[in-house]
């Protein structure tokens, strides 16, 4: 007894499209892990330079990202 030919056919590319896939999870584990890493790196970068920024303007400053302004927590803003 034999597969028809379209049976195998379908066989071979449900089979080559799975293996495909599987393919492609692997690559996207691995840079997954490797967006999960340089996340991890930018965190620890930021605390590093929030402790310094807070060493040199005070535990109570907020920094406006866009402008490069330094406020203390509570301070008036019309000023």
């Amino acid at each position: 007894m034999k597969l028809e030919e379209k049976e195998l056919k379908s066989l071979r590319d449900l089979n080559s499209e799975f293996q495909s896939l599987k393919v492609q999870l692997g690559e996207l584990s691995i840079q997954k892990s490797s967006v999960l890493k340089r996340v991890d790196s930018i965190r620890i970068e930021f605390e590093s330079l929030e402790n310094e920024l807070i060493k040199k303007y005070g535990e109570k400053s907020v920094i406006n990202l866009e402008h490069g302004t330094v406020t203390q927590n509570g301070e008036d803003k019309q000023h």
